[in-house]
């Protein structure tokens, strides 16, 4: 019975990171490092990068994602949420060219694998997934030679029902979703026995998972923005989808 739930969970796991982005921008000596994640949206006939408001640091200049072949540009108009003091909402979104996504094959998530365009019931499980730069650091994940990046996603499962109080960590169940994160894959699909360190995973995918038993139905419920541990247990916060669809339609209008 383990042996088939961990298949379930690598095909799962491999469903979902189809669709995951590292983020990287070049550093000083122009080495590109891994620094948050990102998924692309189809939102009113354009296509969005979506991801976490603090990860673009104010501007998508030199920003980095991989491509068929190898890492490219993301060019295009950006928009960031803001605060007065933390922001709980941290959702920022580039709208970028048709032409890029054609021609590095972006994998932009299907309508149909939209959490708003179903209805679920005692779902299984959720599952956050991105490119923790914990786990891709330059030391590790840049080959210096040929000047390219070998660098890996890891999808984070747990049940779905959320058991804490959102309050705790001035969250709202109403604009958030949370998950207690359990040991998970990596990008291999390779069951992991202890979790890695989620750390800079932000801007990734929050996936609800109605039945492992069909691991190819995911539906993407939010993008992902904190992490935190306490009393050895790991838990991650999502702005819901509703939210973030919102967001990207008033900011890109009020911006056109």
């Amino acid at each position: 019975m383990a042996d088939d739930l961990g298949a379930e969970i690598a095909k799962a796991s491999q469903t979902i990171q189809r669709y995951t982005y590292p983020l990287l921008r070049a550093d000083a000596q122009g080495l590109p490092d891994v620094f948050a994640s990102g998924v692309f949206l189809g939102v009113d006939d354009h296509v969005y990068l979506v991801t976490a408001a603090h990860a673009l640091r104010g501007t998508t200049t030199g920003l980095l994602t991989r491509g068929r072949s190898h890492l490219f540009q993301i060019a295009g108009r950006g928009t960031v949420s803001r605060a007065a003091g933390n922001d709980h909402f941290d959702i920022g979104s580039v709208r970028v060219d048709d032409r890029i996504v054609r021609e590095h094959g972006i994998e932009v998530v299907p309508r149909g694998m939209l959490s708003s365009t179903v209805e679920v019931s005692n779902p299984h499980s959720r599952v956050i997934c991105g490119f923790p730069s914990s786990m891709n650091k330059q030391a590790r994940s840049l080959d210096r030679n040929t000047r390219t990046v070998k660098c890996k996603s890891y999808s984070f499962f747990g049940v779905a029902e959320f058991r804490s109080d959102f309050s705790v960590f001035d969250k709202s169940s109403t604009t958030h979703v949370g998950l207690e994160i359990s040991p998970g894959t990596n990008d291999a699909g390779s069951h992991l026995s202890s979790p890695p360190s989620p750390r800079g995973i932000s801007g990734g995918g929050a996936w609800l998972l109605p039945d492992l038993s069909r691991p190819h139905l995911a539906f993407l419920e939010g993008i992902v923005i904190e992490c935190h541990k306490r009393a050895k247990r790991t838990y991650a916060f999502s702005t819901r989808l509703e939210h973030v669809l919102d967001f990207i339609a008033q900011t890109h209008k009020n911006a056109a």
